[in-house]
C-alpha cells in the first residue's frame, strides 16, 4: 500500500478532506487537528470526504472520522458526505455503519478541485494511544457488532497506559 497522505481543500465553503492511499494511525494527530478547526466554525453547511485514492485505513482513522461525523452532526446538524468508488473502501465503511452518521455516494465528484497538503503532527506516544482508544471507542458507539470487535481492543489500551 501507498503511504498516506491528507489534503484539503475549500469549495464555496464547504470544507473538503480528501484520503490518499493508505491512511493510518500515525496520521492521527493532523486528522484531529483538522477536525478541531471545523469544529471552532460559526457555520458548517455541508462537509465532503474524497476517498476515491483511498487504498486502506485502519480502525483508528475510521473512528476520528466517525467522531468528526457525529461532533458536525450534533454542532451544525451536517451529515458529512463520504465519496468512496473502490468498493472495498466502501465495504469497510458500510461495515463500521458509517452509512448511519454519514451519506455515502459511490460516484466520483466531477469537479477540479486544487488541495493543500495537511502538515504531517507528530504525536507522542502517549497522545497516539489516547486518540486510539477515543477512535475505537466511537466506532463501538455505532453498532453492536463494532463494540464486540473493539472491546479487547480499548480495554488492553487502557490497561497499557
Amino acid at each position: 500500500m501507498n503511504s498516506g497522505r491528507i489534503l484539503v481543500a475549500n469549495v464555496n465553503n464547504v470544507p473538503i478532506l480528501k484520503f490518499i492511499g493508505d491512511v493510518r494511525v500515525l496520521m492521527s494527530g493532523t486528522l484531529d487537528n483538522y477536525f478541531s478547526t471545523l469544529y471552532s466554525k460559526a457555520i458548517l453547511d455541508r462537509m465532503v470526504v474524497d476517498m476515491t485514492e483511498t487504498q486502506g485505513i485502519d480502525s483508528t482513522a475510521l473512528g476520528l472520522l466517525a467522531k468528526m461525523a457525529i461532533q458536525l452532526r450534533n454542532r451544525f446538524n451536517v451529515s458529512p458526505t463520504i465519496v468512496s468508488t473502490n468498493p472495498d473502501i466502501t465495504r469497510v465503511l458500510k461495515s463500521m455503519s458509517f452509512d448511519r452518521i454519514c451519506d455515502i455516494v459511490e460516484e466520483p465528484a466531477s469537479n477540479k478541485v486544487s488541495f493543500n497538503e495537511l502538515d504531517q503532527v507528530n504525536d507522542s506516544e502517549d497522545a497516539v494511544r489516547r486518540k486510539v482508544i477515543e477512535a475505537h471507542q466511537t466506532l463501538m458507539t455505532l453498532s453492536e457488532d463494532n463494540r464486540i470487535e473493539f472491546q479487547d481492543l480499548v480495554s488492553a489500551l487502557k490497561a497499557s497506559r
